[in-house]
């Protein structure tokens, strides 16, 4: 009971801006020093050791090397916690399912022919590769749900998933919804957990923290269409942190299987 939680974080593909996140809630990491010991900190440590009780990962499989150093980094850890946008979801990093790949690939990667490490893999996710125990979206992630969840692992309780859209935070605090003012806005599709933190500002919701798992995308552009919408120009908008997510979605139900 009085051993210390190991606590790493490891990078794949991505811009590293989730895991300087991490590091944004010192005050917590100090607070619970007696409690954790961070073994595994790149951007802090020059000495990182290989063995996690939980383990935050960020970015998406993009890469031969990717793939590899993920299915390591899953056999080294008890608890995998997917953490950003990347992670979750593909991000940007994804878009190329919705482009011709063969391209994309040739524009980037043709400067490095013959790394093999560099060597292009359809851009997922990390649960499309290994078991993910835990998402922690958002592009960055929000500090205070970082911070929570750490709370949450020392204090041995479930974590908890939020399952609310967009919408029900704005609700909560009483935002002038954007739609109704005219403005294009994501909300009613995507996850919320972002305390609306875009509609807080007249800032339409794009979807960084995903689409929720029962949304009615169907539904979904009839009613931005009714408002006046053009509803393909919008959804297009969510594609920059969910491309394949979208597309999964479009599936006819027997491509999908």
């Amino acid at each position: 009971m009085n051993k210390k939680l190991r606590i790493g974080v490891k990078s794949i593909t991505g811009c590293a801006g989730c895991q300087l996140s991490l590091y944004f809630i010192e005050d917590v990491l100090l607070e619970l020093l007696d409690k954790i010991d961070l073994v595994a900190a790149p951007m802090i440590k020059s000495k990182n050791e290989e063995e996690y009780d939980v383990l935050f990962i960020e970015g998406s499989v993009s890469s031969q090397d990717d793939l590899d150093n993920l299915l390591k980094f899953r056999k080294q850890a008890k608890f995998l916690i997917a953490l950003g946008a990347c992670a979750s979801h593909g991000c940007m990093q994804s878009m190329k399912h919705l482009m011709n790949e063969k391209e994309v690939e040739k524009d980037v990667y043709n400067k490095f022919p013959s790394d093999k490490r560099l060597k292009p893999i359809t851009s997922v996710p990390i649960h499309k590769h290994v078991k993910v125990d835990f998402y922690i979206p958002g592009c960055p992630p929000n500090n205070e749900e970082i911070a929570q969840v750490f709370k949450w692992l020392v204090q041995g309780k479930r974590l908890k998933v939020y399952d609310k859209a967009v919408c029900h935070e704005c609700s909560l605090k009483e935002n002038y919804c954007l739609l109704d003012q005219g403005i294009e806005c994501l909300g009613p599709l995507m996850n919320g957990g972002c305390k609306a933190l875009c509609p807080d500002y007249n800032h339409p919701c794009t979807g960084c923290r995903g689409m929720l798992d029962d949304a009615n995308l169907k539904s979904g552009k009839e009613m931005l269409k009714d408002k006046g919408f053009d509803p393909d120009m919008m959804i297009k908008r969510m594609t920059k942190y969910n491309a394949l997510q979208f597309k999964e979605f479009e599936k006819p139900p027997e491509e999908s299987k």
